[in-house]
């Protein structure tokens, strides 16, 4: 192309009248033309000369040595160009309309034949190429057409650039002559050309390349191509963080990197949704999932819940990840997550569980497994959050809480509702288990068979009239039960706006700042940007005016705005009668009450349940105890009605405190309550005077 291009415009000068005898007849002293040069005058058609470079489209025949070898060089470049993308054109398409990148074009995704192929496609070419073809004007054609050829291998150039700098290791070019930046230059060419062809054209063709990238990108299709932008993500990420576990950490930098222990993400919305008010944007999220039981039909649920559920947690939006470990127990898991999970400074130094809620009837052996976490945690620097729901944490047994509540609210009189259970053997065998209550009794009407090995109930769940199902489902036309009604409600309740409402912090030990930063992260999230944070600290009476002072100033060194200070100066106060006696009841069937048994066998009772509360243990943490009662009062009078509570996270010295009692101090605090948030850090400053 460029010998053509070189040798044609040596031969031929921009305009000419087509008359050998056009020449000057008097020397011109400003010649500055191809023409004028060789004593031609072509000045009597400068406004529309019929022939020379610009003007005359058979310039190749009158310059060659054999005019037809041209024609006939033009109808064999014409064809092969026509029948390529006559053919290959149509099979992109099918290819596209196969990935159902763009709706409406399914139809062309058909193929005929033993090799597929898309006789659909063809015609639609055949048609497009038709109609250009009956414009009949091949000058108004060629730039629209050149055009997007020249996008086209401009996007080739760039591709291949791109792979190039993604450093893939799938990417082997075979080219024995080629460079990555040659190609950038490539592509770069074919864009300046394109507006030096016809800018009008160019444009157009911009706009709906464009317009089809963004719309696949706004899509987002479920198709992976392993496109070199993934290569090029993963490198910019790993060098990142590499760049990162280099810098060391300062506690102008410190966000709260949460491991919550979910176990299936969709489990537990309310948990996900309220971590995910603090963390999203500001800092990491995994999700831990306790995988138990056989280790081979683990495994197995390991590797599919990987993929699923992070494809669950993209889907709805939740910037986290999900991390299934398999483990001989719940302890030895959140082990594994505390010490491996992360990478480099990407690592969590939170643990976030739900409230134990029914600790009482559960077996005594998985509560001490449950606060041994929070042990575990503080050994290795990690700060530790409870989440408490007065409804319950745990929807598993009610998976299709999304289309249970559409359907109700479009017909409340109905008595058929959809609720999708996980029925797979690991929700009903327990091999999967996460840090976080079962509440609320089982759907009514649910029905119960055994599995095939007999051994362990699998759960139907209800079905909506008229429409078809796969087997597992069965019919029931009973309504859910009030508490799992308010289970489902407050499952969702922290994905809507809160609107005007309080924050109240409980600021009753200084562990760092931890229990003051959660709830300013909270308010900044679009959500919570209508609620106001309310600070309750102790205080002693004389000292009240003082303290609230102190406390104003200090939060304004921190930059934390809020809306009131109250000073509490009668948090020592001895509760009422009626909570110590409900407090008394609710642990008599852990007590071990040593003085009424012989001495032997309170000591081989205590050595067998280790949990249980001695009485020597309850009169020790008398104090303690009255604490956690008192404060309760405080709370239901002061924080009824605000939208969350972040309170600090009462914490008992290992091997000192039952399990029993320290559940009970945690039941006591945190009962009857709008949703609580026990905090406590590990004693690093997480907030500075200084930006």
């Amino acid at each position: 192309f460029l010998i053509v291009v070189s040798t044609v415009g040596s031969c031929v000068v921009r305009d000419a009248t087509g008359n050998v005898n056009n020449t000057f007849v008097t020397e011109l002293t400003n010649c500055t033309t191809a023409a004028c040069k060789l004593n031609y005058d072509f000045s009597s058609c400068e406004s529309g000369c019929q022939y020379g470079l610009m003007n005359n489209f058979q310039v190749m025949s009158m310059v060659s040595g054999f005019a037809p070898l041209i024609s006939a060089g033009i109808f064999s470049a014409t064809l092969s160009s026509a029948l390529a993308s006559l053919v290959s054109a149509p099979k992109i398409f099918q290819a596209l309309c196969k990935d159902s990148i763009y709706p409406g074009f399914q139809m062309f995704a058909k193929g005929y034949g033993k090799n597929n192929e898309p006789l659909r496609g063809y015609i639609l070419t055949f048609l497009i190429a038709l109609g250009f073809i009956l414009i009949a004007e091949l000058n108004v054609i060629a730039p629209i057409i050149s055009n997007f050829f020249l996008a086209s291998y401009a996007l080739i150039n760039f591709s291949v650039f791109h792979a190039s700098l993604a450093k893939s290791p799938g990417w082997r070019p075979a080219f024995k002559y080629y460079n990555m930046w040659i190609s950038l230059v490539g592509a770069i060419l074919c864009c300046i050309v394109m507006f030096v062809i016809n800018w009008w054209a160019a444009l157009l063709t911009y706009v709906i390349v464009l317009g089809l990238y963004i719309y696949v990108t706004y899509k987002k299709p479920d198709v992976n191509w392993g496109s070199s932008t993934q290569a090029l993500t993963y490198l910019n990420a790993l060098q990142h963080s590499i760049r990162l576990s280099g810098v060391e950490d300062h506690v102008k930098n410190f966000r709260p990197q949460c491991l919550v222990m979910t176990g299936a993400p969709n489990a537990r919305p309310a948990l996900l949704h309220l971590v995910h008010a603090f963390t999203k944007n500001v800092g990491l999220m995994i999700c831990g999932h306790v995988h138990m039981g056989p280790r081979r039909q683990a495994m197995k649920e390991l590797s599919t819940d990987l993929a699923k559920y992070q494809r669950w947690l993209i889907k709805n939006k939740m910037k986290a990840f999900y991390a299934p470990v398999h483990a001989e127990d719940l302890r030895d898991g959140g082990q594994y997550l505390m010490q491996a999970a992360g990478l480099g400074r990407m690592r969590p130094n939170t643990l976030v569980v739900g409230f134990k809620k029914n600790w009482r009837q559960s077996d005594m052996r998985d509560v001490e497994t449950y606060i041994n976490l929070f042990h575990d945690a503080f050994d290795v620097q990690f700060g530790v959050v409870v989440i408490r729901l007065q409804e319950g944490l745990d929807i598993s047994h009610l998976q299709g809480q999304e289309e249970l509540l559409s359907s109700q609210e479009k017909s409340p009189c109905t008595k058929d509702v959809i609720v999708k259970v996980d029925y797979s053997k690991k929700s009903e065998t327990d091999t999967s288990i996460a840090f976080a209550p079962v509440s609320g009794e089982r759907t009514s009407g649910l029905h119960k068979e055994e599995n095939e090995d007999g051994k362990a109930p699998t759960t139907q769940p209800l079905l909506k009239k008229g429409r078809h199902f796969p087997p597992f489902y069965a019919k029931s036309t009973s309504p859910l039960n009030s508490a799992d009604q308010s289970l489902l409600d407050a499952s969702t309740q922290f994905q809507k706006k809160q609107g005007k409402s309080n924050i109240d912090v409980w600021w009753l030990f200084d562990d760092g700042g931890l229990t003051l930063l959660i709830p300013y992260l909270i308010t900044t999230k679009k959500k919570w940007k209508d609620c106001k944070i309310r600070v309750f600290i102790g205080g002693k009476i004389n000292r009240i005016d003082h303290d609230r002072r102190a406390m104003a100033t200090l939060l304004s060194k921190f930059r934390i705005d809020f809306s009131d200070i109250t000073v509490l100066g009668d948090i020592n106060t001895k509760p009422k009668k009626e909570n110590i006696a409900a407090f008394e009841e609710m642990i008599e069937p852990f007590r071990l009450h040593e003085d009424d048994k012989e001495q032997e066998v309170a000591d081989k009772m205590k050595e067998d349940e280790p949990w249980r509360i001695t009485d020597n243990e309850l009169e020790l943490y008398k104090t303690k105890t009255y604490r956690q009662i008192r404060l309760n009062e405080l709370l239901k009078e002061h924080s009824s009605t605000a939208k969350i509570i972040v309170m600090s996270l009462p914490v008992a010295r290992k091997g000192a405190v039952s399990s029993a009692l320290y559940m009970a101090w945690l039941e006591a605090l945190s009962k009857d309550l709008p949703p609580i948030l026990l905090v406590r850090g590990n004693h690093q400053s997480v907030l500075t005077f200084y930006s």
